[in-house]
């Protein structure tokens, strides 16, 4: 009678394991089945963020003037949009091509066609598009350098000049203000040397004001 029970005891407790194993499987199959498939925008994306940044040092280097830069997946193309005329673009085709076709071999674009063409941009909206990113930049870097006088900063083009106009909360014109506005113009044209829009350089006039609009550089 002992034995009986042993063996039956033996036998509930391979079909409550087997039970359990079953059970474990069919979670470990549900865990499997919630993971997120590979999104394919997202992977080419990413590979673009990627030959962006190879490309970037390379075209700043020989100084193209490229305007902008798209992918179209459907037709496995490289577009590029270049602000300039066509004898430059005719000058440059070739080496835009071939730093492209260079950057883009580790990427999934490596077989992709490379179009370049003339970008025909209202120059309004090109200036207006500029000013804003050197408004950035140039907050960015004075917030950086810890210049907390600063209230704002307005761009604008007059006269074929480039105007940046920043107002401070500095209260008195005197010798050590002075200075200080000197320093502000100092750093601005540091951020300008330092961005896409260096060659704009040339024609850089700032104006740093105190808080009565009195200016101290």
């Amino acid at each position: 009678m002992k034995k009986d029970i042993t063996s039956v005891g033996i036998i509930l407790c391979l079909l409550s394991g087997g039970a359990w194993s079953h059970h474990e499987d069919q979670n470990t199959k549900i865990a499997f089945a919630m993971e997120p498939e590979p999104n394919p925008e997202k992977i080419l994306n990413d590979n673009f963020s990627i030959l962006l940044q190879k490309l970037s040092p390379k075209l700043k280097e020989q100084n193209l003037k490229i305007t902008t830069l798209s992918f179209d997946s459907k037709e496995n193309k490289i577009s590029i949009g270049v602000n300039a005329s066509q004898l430059y673009i005719n000058k440059t085709e070739k080496s835009i091509k071939k730093i492209i076709h260079e950057s883009s071999q580790q990427t999934l674009f490596k077989n992709y066609s490379i179009d370049v063409y003339k970008l025909i941009i209202d120059p309004h909206k090109l200036a207006l598009e500029r000013n804003d990113t050197l408004i950035t930049t140039f907050q960015e870097d004075l917030k950086a350098k810890e210049y907390i006088e600063i209230e704002s900063i307005r761009i604008r083009d007059k006269d074929k000049k480039l105007l940046v106009e920043i107002n401070t909360s500095i209260q008195r014109t005197n010798l050590l203000n002075i200075n200080r506005g000197k320093e502000i113009e100092l750093e601005i044209k540091k951020s300008l040397t330092n961005s896409f829009y260096k060659d704009q350089l040339k024609r850089l006039e700032v104006f740093v004001y105190n808080d009565k609009h009195v200016k101290i550089n």
